[in-house]
């Protein structure tokens, strides 16, 4: 099984780093098309605002710089543990730039298309037969749309490759870990702990006794001998000993002991509370191979949750009821 998810970690990062390749190429070949375009169009707004000859091409490079560096601010911002306010400033600037270029574009290619027509009415011969004013402006629209979509686009697979990227790697930290060197140290540890007990379980000093001191039934001493709490104290001192010694990442480690010490904690709350937040799956994931490498160094039910029990809360949780 563990052979398994790791070729399935790898294939799912391998395949989201191949889109986010092909994502990238596609958004450069698309903002650089925009760019072009719409410096040629918002030169000539500048033109009918008045803006000097010499200087009206100064307008759309500041327009475009500011798309194209807004963009990069958001993709780069994407992957980092910022507060969001900084985050929502650049996309708030690339949207109010785009939405600039948009009505720029539009207004010019409506009232191109509408003069185009006049001169049409008029018997002139232009070349072309012109477009429907709102037609033309719509048509006009669609670059600057596109890279706006492709933006958001990117960082959503920026985000989807960083967590898959986070899966594969605990898939690798727990392949090394090695089950059979966790064993050889749970054997080494339930011997160490059966010697040092072995005075007080199987010498019994009764020539200090007094006389008068009662003698317990054989079923007295065993139901004091025997302490179910006493037992499952040592049991989970156990397992911290084994999680502490393993080879197990940081993270499944700490997910193991947050559900150890509160069973009541659903994979949701443990998702969200991880530093830093994580998928839902990925927090039970997280359990699941610590609860495979637990097993098979010896350790059973108690004090190991259930994970039949988790399956089908985990379950419950992400499959929605009718």
């Amino acid at each position: 099984m563990g052979d398994f998810s790791l070729r399935a970690a790898r294939i799912q990062l391998g395949a989201l780093i191949a889109a986010l390749l092909i994502a990238i190429f596609i958004a450069i070949g698309i903002t650089a098309g925009a760019f072009v375009l719409s410096f040629a169009v918002q030169r000539d707004l500048a033109r009918q605002g008045t803006i000097p000859e010499n200087l009206a091409w100064i307008f759309p490079v500041i327009v475009d710089s500011a798309i194209f560096g807004s963009t990069v601010a958001i993709v780069i911002l994407s992957k980092l543990k910022m507060h969001r306010r900084d985050k929502y400033f650049y996309v708030a600037v690339a949207v109010s730039v785009v939405a600039i270029s948009i009505l720029g574009n539009a207004y010019h290619a409506f009232h191109s298309a509408t003069v185009a027509q006049q001169a049409v009415a008029a018997g002139q011969s232009i070349g072309y037969m012109p477009l429907d004013p709102a037609v033309a402006a719509m048509i006009a629209i669609i670059p600057p749309v596109l890279v706006l979509a492709f933006t958001h686009g990117l960082g959503i697979l920026i985000k989807a490759t960083g967590i898959a990227y986070s899966d594969y790697k605990i898939e690798i930290d727990n392949a090394a870990a090695g089950v059979g060197i966790v064993a050889t140290q749970r054997r080494v540890m339930r011997n160490e702990t059966a010697e040092g007990f072995q005075p007080s379980l199987g010498i019994v000093e009764t020539h200090h006794a007094p006389e008068s001191a009662p003698h317990s039934s054989p079923s007295e001493q065993t139901s004091s001998s025997v302490d179910p709490e006493s037992s499952n104290d040592e049991a989970h001192a156990e397992l911290e000993w084994f999680i502490a010694t393993s080879g197990l990442p940081d993270a499944v480690k700490d997910t193991a002991r947050r559900k150890l010490a509160d069973p009541t904690l659903t994979w949701e709350m443990i998702a969200q509370t991880s530093n830093p937040p994580v998928a839902t799956s990925t927090s039970w994931r997280r359990y699941e191979k610590f609860d495979t490498a637990a097993r098979a160094a010896g350790f059973e039910n108690p004090p190991l949750i259930d994970m039949r029990a988790s399956d089908a809360q985990f379950a419950d949780q992400l499959v929605p009821t009718a």
